[in-house]
């Protein structure tokens, strides 16, 4: 009897379980399912500037402000540092991420000339005169930042962690490391031996004193998450940073950039 009334009681808790677990498969589920677990990603991230400068016209030399004039400029630099992504929301399906970085960003660049040179420029060298000497000038910049980077970014595609194609948006803030103008000058005239020589050219550099000492920009950019390990995510990113404030007010400068570049980040799980 004892025996009957043992099995009786075991096959009923054996089918209140199972019915416990038809109604809400979801509590099943959760049982037998390990729960995600949440952190952050940091590693480092680099690439190139394809930088443009937007400028009024001005002088390249100080001593002839009419003579050699410069505006705009382009050329390529480069720029890398540290970057953090912290997920938010879901951890089975991570879509929204709060970026961080911290960059050395060049934006260095060369000068468009309007009027680079000039000719038959009466020149008197080693005791002679020439009625066709020519100068001609160059100039270019070597403008840098530290830049700290807040940006929200969004996958399209949710996942446990960051993968596929997202976009990404945030503000800029960079402090003046490097805001120096380079200029070149080059002589032909007429040398001791009576022919027309072209000497070494001369450079000279100098300081942008009237240069802010902040800059604020905007960075939008698209992103693509490929997870190449457990752990380990490369995002190649593509994007442009638009100028809030100027480099120079004296000169109306600006300096842009179409930027490219990869990150490789660590998840970290808390």
């Amino acid at each position: 009897m004892r025996n009957r009334l043992f099995l009786l009681l075991s096959a009923f808790a054996v089918s209140s379980a199972m019915l416990l677990a038809v109604a809400n498969p979801a509590s099943a589920q959760n049982i037998i399912k390990p729960e995600v677990q949440t952190g952050f990603l940091v590693g480092p991230i680099g690439g190139i500037n394809l930088v443009a400068y937007n400028t009024d016209q001005f002088a390249i030399l100080s001593t002839e402000p009419t003579c050699f004039l410069a505006q705009n400029g382009s050329d390529v630099a480069a720029w890398g540092g540290i970057s953090f992504e912290f997920p938010m929301g879901n951890p089975n399906e991570l879509q929204s991420f709060i970026v961080g970085e911290v960059l050395y960003d060049s934006k260095s660049s060369k000068f468009s000339t309007v009027t680079s040179s000039a000719q038959s420029i009466p020149t008197k060298l080693n005791g002679a005169i020439d009625l066709n000497s020519g100068v001609t000038t160059a100039l270019s910049a070597n403008l840098a930042y530290l830049e700290v980077n807040l940006a929200y970014k969004y996958n399209f595609t949710p996942g446990p962690a960051p993968v596929g194609p997202g976009i990404q948006v945030g503000p800029v803030v960079g402090i003046k490391m490097a805001a120096t103008l380079n200029n070149t000058v080059t002589v032909s005239a007429i040398g001791s031996s009576g022919v027309d020589e072209t000497y070494p050219p001369v450079s000279s550099s100098s300081a942008q004193s009237t240069a802010a000492g902040l800059r604020i920009a905007l960075r939008a950019a698209a992103t693509y998450d490929l997870s190449f390990t457990n752990d380990w995510i490369a995002t190649p990113i593509v994007g442009y940073d638009f100028p809030i404030t100027k480099v120079d007010p004296t000169e109306n400068w600006r300096a842009s950039a179409l930027f490219a570049g990869i990150a490789f980040r660590y998840f970290i799980k808390g």
